[in-house]
């Protein structure tokens, strides 16, 4: 029985203690993806990729045009073409249908990795926005809008977040 209530009294010490801990921690929530969606830096990062990209994308829409070109003029003279010319018809459309695939796919991965580093580049311009609000308002935890149900909107840094990535 004297141990219960040790056990007890341990928790109710440890149970005050977080209590009054709590009450001296300053909380606040930010919505990152708000912020990134009105970052004027957004839409640049996109138009620098779409100049730094058209030329291997017309390239690719070229290679696919000329496919679709080939496949209708061999479907035209089907009729007209003997076995060999038949057989090297399809040599060739499979030769193109692999380059086009090989360089679509290297456009495709290449355009991946630049968005993701241009992303990376925005989010820890956010992630600095935020470090320089708590800060300088002595913010002890910051925690992600999405995660939280309610917040008070006092507690929202959003558009200080916006105003300094701005």
């Amino acid at each position: 029985m004297k141990q219960i209530v040790k056990v007890l009294g341990v928790v109710a010490v440890l149970f005050s203690a977080t209590a009054a801990q709590a009450q001296n921690t300053k909380l606040a929530v930010v919505d990152t993806a708000k912020v990134f969606q009105t970052m004027p830096q957004r839409e640049a990062v996109a138009n620098k990729l779409k100049n730094e990209f058209s030329g291997r994308v017309k390239e690719v829409q070229k290679m696919e045009a000329d496919g679709r070109s080939f496949i209708e003029k061999q479907q035209k003279d089907m009729a007209f073409m003997n076995d060999q010319q038949k057989k090297e018809a399809s040599k060739k459309l499979n030769e193109m249908q692999s380059a086009y695939v090989q360089k679509r796919s290297k456009l495709e991965e290449d355009q991946a990795r630049r968005e993701h580093e241009e992303r990376q580049a925005m989010l820890k311009r956010i992630q600095g926005a935020i470090e320089e609000i708590t800060r300088s308002q002595g913010i002890d935890l910051v925690i992600e809008r999405g995660a939280v149900i309610h917040v008070a909107p006092s507690l929202d840094i959003t558009d200080q977040v916006i105003s300094r990535v701005k």
